[in-house]
């Protein structure tokens, strides 16, 4: 009996072995879609803070190009 508890040993040590590179295979993918998810927010997020700043730039633009009219400077509806 003895003579065989060195390769059961080193079997156990092999598939305990397998358990963890899986589990670090999933830890990669899980990683990986925090990392796609975060990104889609920052994405979502810019896009919004982007297109706010355009219309108020354009809001300005559009008051300078009309000269010194005062109704056409009225100032956009809203935050």
């Amino acid at each position: 009996m003895l003579t065989y508890f060195p390769a059961m040993l080193t079997c156990v040590r092999a598939r305990l072995g397998e358990l963890d590179a899986r589990q670090e295979g999933v830890t990669a993918v899980e990683y990986a879609l925090m990392v796609a998810i975060i990104a889609v927010l920052l994405v979502g997020a810019f896009y919004a803070l982007f297109s706010t700043i355009n219309d108020r730039y354009g809001n300005v633009g559009d008051c300078l190009a009309s000269g010194p009219q005062p109704e056409a400077c009225s100032p956009p509806a809203g935050p």
